[in-house]
This record gives structure tokens, C-alpha cells and sequence, in this order.
């Protein structure tokens, strides 16, 4: 008796391929033509094409294996393939590859279903996937041009895409304006660490140029901007003068030097080798300048666990991480900024950097950053100056979100955004809210700027980046001088960062 088939059940008619993610047909919806070919999809959708693009790479594995040197022939013989030994162990390997793809299958969270939506990371992209197994095939060193010839020059372009997406100038055509740079981390949390050194550099140029220092010779003529406007004699300076220079400011002195004084860049190179905090730390310096009370960051309380366990590796200590109460909707309320920076100003405790979260880990909120902008000038007008960093290392590739002739106050903001075809299921189409999007726009104002590719990115784990709107930002990481790059110049990303390459 032949067995009866299942009943077949008619397709809703509001689902015309019968899935369940739409209501509308997808082959009207251009947005999610083109998102669709960037992914394997919640059902492996698009396996065959990924499985070509591995062969694709493997192939051309192989090839260059071949061609380094053909005329050695082969290490491996076809022998030693077919020995009992050889196959035992390989086919060990099999099965344990095997074993630990089921396992990860079975036990994995499941990141690229629309279903799950418990975590912030969400599928990654198949560009990402092929570049990322690509690049693994050579395990290139991104320390230097001779280590990784191909990789450190993606890098480099990389950060400046980063640079651009988030707002940064890179046109040094462009006088009034810094040009950007930007570098790949393993994630935010070092990214975070890079932005302490600025608050020392003035106290260490001061301790080269008094006491017959190497750089004594400018200390009757080099006059610079304290951060109310007025001017003075560098050596005259106060403690608390020095420590609120304004960032520019701090960024063009050894340019300023080289102009004015004919200092090369090798010899502040070498000076500051012996007063940067870099060589006599952080504890030093505030021993010399009697600074007894500790600088501190301002962070709202939303903050990602990375603020104050940065603060504790960078010697500045966790309790000086000083959390920003939030307003009625989980941002950096101004009111308690506001009160703080107050404090501060009198009890003459310098502040290292009000951090914007451009959203917060939780909760998604944007901070009011042209509203830490605004309070930075308000505050520099009364000698108290600070970095802004914005943490974007969630939020920053919502940029990609602001049109290109997006304009802050234009009413237009709040119009919806144009469909790109008449299906408005599979992706439907939102914009940010109007203040969101300004904040946003607002970050290419912020001195720095931490954006994880791993997170809104779909890139694989790890991945962060940090960006300067100031080139120059990036020496005070190394023990070189802030100078203009050189055009023409291969630089060698490896000595920027905290990360060992």
C-alpha cells in the first residue's frame, strides 16, 4: 500500500515564497537584494557562493605555494602521503575537525538568525569571512612594510575609511581643518587606552627646557596660547596652565619648534626620550608638579566595563573614572556634567577627557555630545580644558545612517527615508532619531574616536579601531614627535598603539 503524502498546506497569500519574514515580495525590494548577496543567510541560503570563493582562495593558496621557487619540487612526496603513519594522522585531524564543527553547530549561539536578538553582535558578513580566512592562509605581521607588504597597506586604508565614514578631514589640502588617522586594535577596550599621554607632554617639554635642560635655549622666546586666549612665556606657565593647554595647541608645538627654533625632529625625538612619560611615567611627573590631586576621565554611567578596568592598567585608577549620572532616557545627563567640570575648575582637578558613549552598551542611548562640545568651550573660556573622546564602538557605523547632505537643523532631518523599492519587509527602512543623528554628525568634532568592527561592523571577533582627528594625536603613543606626515612616506603602523604585533 503506497504511503499517503503529507497534506500540503496553501501558502498564506500575504506570503507569496512562503517564509516567514515577509509580508511583501522581496524580488520588488532592492535593499534587500543587495543586503542579501553581502551574507550566508539565516539557512546557509548562499553556501554555494561562499563555497566557491573558499575553493577560490584555496586555489590561489596553492598557486603561490607553487610558484615560490618551483624548480625545488616537492617537500611532501606522494610517498610519504600514502604511508600508513601520514594517513593515520590525518585522518585524526578529519575527525576532530569534524567533531568540533558539529560541536560548534550544535552548542554556538546562533548570532545569524533573525530569531535571536540577545546580544548586540549579529551574523557577519561573507566579505569579512573570505577576507578574514584569507588573510589567515599568510598570517601576515602588520609591524612593518617588509613583515606584511599587502596587509599594512590595507590597514592604513582601512583606518582611513574608518576616518571618513565617521566624519574626519583627510585632504591635507583642507588648511583648517586636521587630517584624520585611524588604526585597527583588537577591540575598543585597548582603543580606549590610547588616549592619556597629551596631559604630559607640556609638563615634559617644561622639564626640558628648565635647569639648563637640553631645550633651554628657547625658554626667554617661545611663547604659546594658554586655552582662556591670552599668551605667555612656555616656561612661565603654571602647573595647572600646563595641564589645559588646548589639544591643537599641545599637537603643534613640535612643529611650532621646528619652524621657529630649527629643532629636528630627531633631536625632540631623543630629548623627550628622557622626559616623556613614556620613559619616566606617570608617577614621576605628578611627583615633580606636585599634582595631589589625580586627573580624572568623565564617563557617562552607562559606560562599558572597559572604562574603569582601562583606568586601573593605565595607572590612573579605576576610581578616577568618574561616572556621569544619566538623564530620563539612559544619556549623559549635561546638568551633572555640568556640576562636575564646576568642581573641578575649583578645586583646580584636571580632567584627562569627557568621554560621549555614541551607544551604550545596554541601552542604545546616544550621549548629547555637541552638548560636552558646547560645555568644553564654555569651560575652556575659564582655563579648564579637556579631550572629548566619543565611545562609538557600538554606535559609530550608524554614520553610515546620515546622508551625505546631512546638515545640522535642517528640518528635512526628520523626514523618513526614501525606499529603495516598493518591498518593505524583509528590510524595513528607519531613520534615527533627529538628535541622534546630530550627535552623530557631531563625533567628526571629537578629538578621538573608538569604533568596533566587530560589533555593528559584521566583521569576525577581534576587531576595534581607533581614529584621531589629529594625525599628530597618534605619536604620543610611541616615542616619536608629533610632526605632519611627509607625503611620500611609508609609515610603519606597528610602533602606534599599545598592542604588541
Amino acid at each position: 500500500m503506497s504511503q499517503d503524502k503529507p497534506e500540503q498546506q496553501d501558502k498564506p497569500k500575504d506570503r507569496p515564497n512562503g517564509t516567514i519574514y515577509t509580508s511583501k515580495a522581496p524580488e520588488d525590494d532592492e535593499s534587500h537584494q543587495m543586503i542579501s548577496s553581502l551574507f550566508l543567510g539565516p539557512h546557509a541560503e548562499n553556501y554555494e557562493y561562499f563555497k566557491s570563493n573558499i575553493i577560490n582562495i584555496l586555489e590561489a593558496t596553492r598557486d603561490s605555494r607553487l610558484n615560490y621557487f618551483p624548480e625545488d619540487g616537492p617537500f611532501i612526496s606522494e610517498q610519504v602521503q600514502a604511508s600508513a603513519t601520514f594517513s593515520k594522522h590525518t585522518d585524526k585531524i578529519g575527525n576532530a575537525v569534524k567533531k568540533a564543527a558539529e560541536l560548534l553547530g550544535k552548542h554556538s549561539v546562533p548570532w545569524w538568525s533573525p530569531r535571536y536578538a540577545a546580544h548586540m553582535c549579529m551574523d557577519m558578513s561573507m566579505p569579512s569571512l573570505l577576507g578574514y580566512f584569507m588573510t589567515m592562509l599568510y598570517n601576515p605581521n602588520n609591524v612593518s612594510i617588509e613583515a606584511s607588504p599587502l596587509t599594512m597597506v590595507a590597514e592604513i586604508e582601512a583606518g582611513q575609511q574608518i576616518c571618513e565614514m565617521l566624519g574626519y578631514n583627510l585632504d591635507p589640502e583642507v588648511k583648517d581643518t586636521p587630517v584624520g588617522w585611524g588604526h585597527i586594535t583588537c577591540g575598543g577596550t585597548v582603543a580606549n587606552l590610547e588616549t592619556r599621554n597629551l596631559k604630559f607632554y607640556p609638563l615634559a617639554l617644561r622639564n626640558a627646557i628648565k635647569d639648563f635642560g637640553p631645550l633651554s635655549f628657547i625658554g626667554d622666546t617661545f611663547v604659546i596660547e594658554i586655552c582662556s586666549g591670552s599668551r605667555k612665556l612656555f616656561k612661565d606657565l603654571s602647573k595647572w596652565e600646563l595641564l589645559n593647554l588646548k589639544v591643537h595647541t599641545v599637537l603643534e608645538i613640535p612643529d611650532r619648534l621646528s619652524i621657529e627654533y630649527g629643532i629636528s625632529s630627531a633631536f625632540l625625538q631623543d630629548t623627550m626620550k628622557k622626559y616623556g612619560i613614556q620613559s619616566v611615567g606617570i608617577g614621576s611627573l605628578e611627583r615633580q608638579y606636585d599634582i595631589d590631586k589625580p586627573i580624572q576621565y568623565m564617563v557617562a554611567s552607562t559606560r562599558h566595563y572597559s572604562w574603569p578596568k582601562g583606568g586601573a592598567i593605565a595607572g590612573i585608577g579605576s576610581e578616577n573614572v568618574v561616572g556621569i549620572a544619566p538623564d530620563m532616557e539612559a544619556r549623559l545627563d549635561l546638568n551633572d556634567l555640568n556640576n562636575h567640570l564646576q568642581a573641578s575648575l575649583e578645586k583646580q582637578q584636571a580632567v584627562y577627557a569627557v568621554v560621549a558613549i555614541v551607544g551604550s552598551t545596554e541601552e542604545g542611548a546616544v550621549d548629547p555630545l555637541r552638548g560636552v562640545l558646547d560645555l568644553r568651550n564654555k569651560y575652556q573660556a575659564q582655563g579648564l580644558s579637556f579631550v572629548v573622546h566619543a565611545d562609538a564602538a557600538w554606535g559609530g557605523y550608524f554614520a553610515t545612517m546620515i546622508p551625505k547632505d546631512f546638515r545640522p537643523g535642517d528640518p528635512k532631518n526628520a523626514e523618513p527615508p526614501k525606499q529603495t523599492g516598493r518591498g518593505d519587509g524583509f528590510v524595513p527602512d528607519a531613520s534615527l532619531r533627529v538628535e541622534s543623528q546630530e550627535d552623530i554628525y557631531a563625533m567628526r568634532h571629537a578629538d578621538s574616536i573608538t569604533v568596533d568592527p566587530h560589533k555593528a561592523g559584521y566583521i569576525p571577533y577581534p576587531a576595534g579601531s581607533l581614529c584621531y582627528r589629529d594625525e599628530r594625536m597618534r605619536f604620543l603613543i610611541t616615542w616619536t614627535s608629533p610632526y605632519i606626515s611627509r607625503a611620500g612616506t611609508t609609515e610603519s603602523i606597528g610602533i602606534y598603539g599599545v598592542e604588541g604585533r
